[in-house]
């Protein structure tokens, strides 16, 4: 009892010690963010869509190098948004199965999981395969 004591006691200490005031300098500004715009690409699936897996399947490399997998995903996003309206007007469904396996890659780059990354792959795949021969 009594080393849980001294264990608890120095746990508070530490804690008590450890707080330090706080001061804001209004002198250090920050430089205001530059807004970007995207222009999404250009094509039909039966172009993008090559395309687009072309840049998924580098995506798990990147996730594993520390490479820049955010905007990685921003170039596959925006090569899946550019074919959506389309893939959308002949089968809502199956745009929504893209847009599940495109959550994948968005939590496999949140998430540093490489392994996610290849599921979305491979998944995509399929889609685009399926959806290409059914609509060429």
């Amino acid at each position: 009892m009594i080393r849980f004591r001294l264990i608890a006691m120095s746990a508070l200490v530490l804690v008590s010690t450890s707080c330090a005031a706080t001061t804001i300098d209004p002198s250090v500004t920050e430089a205001p963010a530059v807004a970007t715009t995207t222009t999404l690409p250009t094509g039909t699936a039966a172009e993008l869509l090559p395309v687009m897996l072309a840049e998924v399947e580098k995506l798990s490399d990147i996730i594993g190098s520390d490479g820049k997998r955010t905007e990685q995903l921003e170039m596959i996003q925006n090569l899946f948004n550019a074919v959506r309206p389309e893939i959308a007007a002949t089968d809502g469904l199956v745009a929504d199965s893209f847009d599940a396996s495109l959550d994948l890659c968005q939590k496999a780059t949140k998430f540093k999981r490489p392994a996610d990354a290849d599921k979305c792959f491979k998944n995509l795949t399929t889609l685009s395969e399926a959806y290409l021969e059914n609509h060429p």
